[in-house]
């Protein structure tokens, strides 16, 4: 018998990322191949802009996974990113059916369902389609929150607590069309921050209190965790391009910002000795100029500034202090790993603020240290759990796995 395969697939706006797992007889997960491929300008703040391009590099990282894994991939779930993602929380009540005149009645799987069904009957937006509905807890009679479903026991009245996050339609399609003409189906679609949430924090971060800050070239996926659930998610349009971009303004190339970044930037001012002159190429490649790395460094500071700046403003927007995130911040992306990041980030905001690291996972592989694999890791973990849910569910419910695939067949069509 074969075991469960699972594959992931991130399209950034920089790289496309793909790992895949299998799920062995105790029910871990083992890392078995990863892959990456340039999208070269075919994704832009985290949408499609290229079909042709996207595909092309889909199918390089995916073929890469499929060689060192050895499986062949067949449907893969995805991750999506950009402005037009974002979320909000929503309460359903429903009466749950006595036993008879005196007894109250015991919850069941299809009341768990009739409650988060409620929950989310809010008019949506025209162009918008509901990408995912996170369960923040439920509640029985009046009685705390619970954060697991309280099957089984008996109730008057539940309420289930969510927060749905939506996404532009469009964007999803042409993010579905993408995967098919790759040659790939799509098993599921999770917004990029759940994802790499997932494989980046702990439970005892996300019951304290903690931002995921995932820094993309384009884009910065947010997601705020408190009391073990989401309570907060949104996209940023800006990334660590934008760095690139600052520096390319003394009128060097590209390729030049880069170099400059990898070697020179050093946000924290300690590790690298300051005042000393380095050479660049201008565009074209027909002359140098001249610059300091403290000059260089000036702008970096004040350019990564400005995006810690957007964090910022965001959490401020939507409500939460710093009294709220005794954990701090996790940064993950490939802009996380910046030198002098964290320590800057850390005195602006006045919190904790680390590099996060995929986990949640068999990490013997080497493949997938960076936290550039975190998203890709975080797909993989979510779908196991989502199919170790369906199958308690049929074990629970004979019909609750049909029902629950049913439900958000019609989710994805309102």
């Amino acid at each position: 018998m074969n075991p469960r395969i699972y594959a992931g697939v991130d399209i950034g706006s920089e790289n496309v990322v793909c790992v895949v797992a299998e799920v062995d007889e105790q029910g871990d997960l083992h890392i078995t191949g990863a892959g990456q491929a340039p999208t070269s300008g075919s994704v832009l703040e985290g949408v499609i802009v290229d079909l042709q391009g996207a595909a092309q590099a889909v199918s390089q990282a995916v073929e890469e996974a499929e060689s060192i894994s050895s499986w062949k991939i067949i449907d893969t779930a995805v991750s999506i990113s950009g402005s037009h993602v974002r979320g909000f929380p929503g309460r359903g009540t429903v009466n749950v059916e006595r036993e008879d005149e005196f007894v109250s009645g015991k919850v069941t799987w299809t009341d768990i369902e009739d409650a988060m069904e409620t929950a989310q009957m809010i008019k949506l937006p025209r162009e918008s389609i509901v990408l995912r509905t996170e369960k923040c807890g439920y509640t029985i009679d009046g009685s705390s929150r619970l954060l697991r479903p309280p099957v089984g026991l008996r109730a008057e009245r539940l309420t289930a607590d969510i927060y749905m996050v939506i996404a532009d339609r469009t964007a999803v399609l042409n993010l579905e069309q993408v995967i098919l003409d790759a040659g790939k189906s799509v098993s599921v679609i999770y917004p990029a921050a759940s994802a790499t949430a997932r494989s980046v924090l702990t439970p005892d971060e996300m019951e304290m209190g903690v931002v995921l800050a995932d820094i993309g070239a384009d884009t910065t996926d947010i997601a705020v965790f408190h009391s073990g659930v989401l309570a907060h998610l949104a996209v940023i349009p800006t990334g660590g391009e934008s760095i690139t971009r600052a520096l390319q303004q003394i009128r060097i190339p590209r390729h030049e910002a880069e170099r400059l970044k990898r070697e020179y930037i050093d946000l924290a001012g300690k590790s690298l000795k300051r005042d000393r002159e380095i050479t660049v190429s201008t565009f074209g490649g027909r002359s140098t100029i001249p610059i300091t790395d403290d000059a260089v460094n000036e702008i970096a500071y004040r350019s990564a500034g400005n995006l810690i700046g957007e964090i910022i403003c965001e959490l401020k927007q939507a409500g939460i202090q710093e009294s709220d995130l005794p954990a701090g911040i996790v940064l993950s992306g490939g802009t996380s790993y910046l030198r002098g990041l964290t320590g800057m980030a850390s005195r602006i905001i006045g919190i904790p603020v680390e590099v996060g690291k995929p986990g949640g996972i068999d990490m013997s592989s080497s493949l997938i240290e960076g936290a550039e694999f975190s998203n890709a890791v975080g797909l993989l973990l979510l779908s196991n759990e989502e199919e170790n849910e369906y199958e308690l569910r049929k074990k629970t419910n004979p019909l609750g796995k049909a029902i629950f695939r049913i439900r958000g067949l019609i989710n994805k069509l309102r």
